[in-house]
């Protein structure tokens, strides 16, 4: 059975996560799909378990730093003036 991507974005992803793990490209191909199949088979107990963990651990890196997180999420239009992007994409 053959697979035939067309795709150059799909196949520069590929070879680039092949050369990386030092696999094939059947390789790096199957470990991907895998990857996210497994992530959807998570059951909601162990999805929420990795979560407080996240927070937890995210948590004990602000106290760490003393760093107050965030009241809310920066617009894309802030984050691009702290760039230096204008309306062209340019600095």
């Amino acid at each position: 059975m053959a697979l035939n991507i067309k795709d150059p974005e799909t196949e520069k992803a590929v070879r680039t996560l092949a050369k990386r793990r030092g696999l094939t490209l059947t390789q790096a191909v199957r470990h991907a799909v895998r990857s996210e199949l497994d992530k959807d088979e998570l059951s909601e107990a162990e999805k929420e378990r990795r979560i407080a963990e996240g927070r937890a651990r995210l948590k004990e890196f602000y106290e760490k730093w003393d760093i107050k997180p965030a009241e809310r999420s920066m617009t894309k239009e802030e984050m691009d003036d702290i760039i230096g992007y204008d309306e062209n994409g340019m600095w």
